[in-house]
Parts: structure tokens; sequence; C-alpha cells
């Protein structure tokens, strides 16, 4: 299965609209998609804060069960969500792609 990004996208601009500044900045990415580890989880993965490095890539693989489904109706249509809680998890450095592989990461030849 492939990767799909989780960034967001900017917000959109209303047609018409006139306001000059920014609404200041927006996350990166969604809330809930950031992963915290302690000591003792980074020492279950036999990973040491030692050995990492700020922007440094790695790979998650993680088996979740789902805690709770919501569903409410709002004015502009209905909104989802979804709590899920990590069981099981393994980190590892991420695998660099080929540029074969960047070039053609949609295609079914990478599988």
């Amino acid at each position: 299965m492939s990767m799909i990004s989780m960034k967001q996208e900017p917000p959109a601009k209303a047609e018409g609209d006139t306001t000059c500044c920014a609404q200041g900045e927006q996350p990166l990415y969604p809330y809930g998609l950031s992963l915290s580890l302690n000591s003792e989880s980074m020492q279950k993965l036999g990973l040491s804060f030692d050995s990492l490095t700020i922007g440094q890539k790695m790979t998650l693989t993680a088996v979740i069960e789902v805690t709770s489904v919501s569903a409410y109706k709002e004015q502009e249509g209905t909104e989802a969500n979804a709590s899920m809680q990590i069981t099981d998890m393994e980190l590892a450095p991420a695998k660099e792609q080929t540029r074969e592989q960047r070039l053609y990461a949609n295609s079914t030849m990478n599988a």
C-alpha cells in the first residue's frame, strides 16, 4: 500500500475575500498525528535519545485498535471522528527511495 501524505493544505480564500493579512500560522499536520515517546517506550523500541536527530525520517509500522467512532451534523455538513490506540509498533530508519520510485510513486510497478 502506498503512503498518503497527511500534510494539510492551506485554507483557500473565499471568492471576494479582501482580507489583507494571514490568519496566523497553521499546523502542517492535523491534530492527533504527532507521536511522543517517553524513555521507557524508547527503550522497548531499542532506541536512545542520542541516536535521534531533529528532522530524521523513520518508518513507523503499527497495529491500532479503534476505540471510538462518532459523527455529528453541523451547518456545513457532517463531521466524523475516530479515535485509535496504538497497541503494537515498530520504528526503523526510513528506506531511501530510488529515483525511479520517486518518479513513479503511484505506479503499480513499485508494488
